[in-house]
């Protein structure tokens, strides 16, 4: 992501604030969500986990409130309700755009419309993320006794972006061993390179292929260039050569079971079913 402007550096000050309050968040932090968590709890006894849920987070920007916490709180509240089984981020965030309704007789409705969008959403991307691992992993042509690609494209899809020296660090490959592998991934169309630059550059998945429009690098003149067309050499990329390598041995193969899609279908019902309950009424 390109940080060379103001906007971008805000952009991202407000994304790592909000990673901070959902996955890390101090002892200020903390107990605001708790204080947060008492509203959701106390909403909750009427009317339900969901429902309960959009009630109290109206409640609690219409007095005042900063919305962070209440959106930590959130996913911690439906992990106590057996809403979720892991800390999904659903916030509703769209619920909050310039021209949404804020009467609550329109805003809980759209907010709950905004959760059940979030879960979609992230649904198909989890699906298609499945079908881009299976598919390099048929397609990887790992043959040798001693090839570690499954291994690489294993650690590929549980990583949304990774380099060369990450993979290097988690396989125990030497870095050349590494660099290797995502070339031949790449050329053969298994993977993408994001970053768009030559240095520390991040690989992932085929089906994340959208972030090259996301990620990109600064751009910073060549010290001692000067102004006008870059020469060839300049411009051209260089990779490790292909080559033979020493590989560590492999572990035991691991196998993966299919991934389970209970816990998204069941939020999405609930969501529904609420949406539906509150329309009639």
């Amino acid at each position: 992501m390109s940080l060379s402007g103001g906007p971008d550096v805000d952009a991202a000050h407000a994304a790592f604030a909000q990673y901070q309050w959902l996955v890390k968040p101090d002892e200020a932090q903390r107990n605001a969500i708790e204080n947060a968590l008492g509203w959701l709890s106390e909403h909750s006894k009427a009317s339900g986990p969901l429902l309960g849920a959009a009630t109290a987070f109206h409640a609690w920007v219409e007095a005042g409130h900063a919305r962070a916490p209440m959106r930590a709180a959130l996913i911690r509240h439906w992990r106590r309700t057996d809403i979720l089984h892991f800390p999904l981020p659903l916030v509703g965030a769209r619920a909050f755009i310039a021209d949404a309704p804020w009467e609550p007789s329109e805003w809980i409705p759209f907010f709950l419309n905004c959760l059940n969008d979030e879960i979609t959403a992230v649904e198909n991307r989890t699906r298609a993320l499945e079908r881009s691992w299976r598919h390099a992993r048929l397609q990887s042509g790992a043959q040798r006794s001693t090839s570690r690609a499954d291994k690489v494209i294993d650690i590929l899809a549980a990583y949304p972006l990774i380099s060369a020296t990450c993979l290097s660090d988690e396989l125990g490959l030497s870095l050349k061993a590494a660099y290797i592998y995502l070339e031949r991934f790449l050329s053969n169309g298994l993977i993408v390179e994001v970053t768009h630059r030559t240095a520390r550059r991040l690989f992932a998945l085929k089906e994340l292929e959208p972030l090259r429009e996301i990620v990109r690098p600064p751009k910073r003149p060549l010290p001692g260039r000067k102004r006008g067309r870059p020469r060839k050499s300049e411009s051209q990329e260089t990779t490790p050569p292909e080559e033979d390598v020493d590989i560590r041995p492999p572990g035991p193969v691991s196998t993966f079971a299919p991934i389970n899609y209970e816990e998204l279908e069941r939020a999405i019902e609930n969501a529904e079913r609420i949406i539906r309950r509150y329309r009639a009424d």
